[in-house]
């Protein structure tokens, strides 16, 4: 009883794909979708166009590549120039010695 209750079922799946036919696009729908795709592409500004230039691959990795090798020329000049600025410093951090402990007390230092 539920063997001849299946063929039933499958024999109607089966037949009503009978008057199926094939599906049909609207008229010019590709000459449609060719002139939206020339619109979107036209309306592109200077601003996008040169977002989608330096966010290729290379144009990307140049830049990066570049801020790297400036920030390791200031470190390596900083550093070269750290150890005559220390000297420098200390000469003139005791050309200013002062031995006021406030400005409020005012003292003749000079005899």
């Amino acid at each position: 009883m539920q063997n001849s209750n299946i063929e039933k079922l499958v024999d109607e799946t089966i037949n009503s794909l009978d008057g199926a036919g094939r599906a049909e696009a609207k008229p010019f729908l590709l000459t449609r979708i060719y002139a939206r795709m020339q619109n979107e592409a036209a309306s592109q500004n200077i601003w996008t166009r040169a977002a989608a230039f330096l966010t290729t691959p290379r144009v990307a990795l140049a830049g990066l590549l570049l801020i790297v090798i400036l920030n390791l020329t200031i470190i390596m000049q900083r550093s070269a120039g750290q150890t005559n600025a220390v000297q420098n410093t200390t000469a003139v951090k005791d050309e200013f010695a002062i031995n006021v402990i406030s400005i409020y007390d005012v003292e003749n230092q000079e005899p």
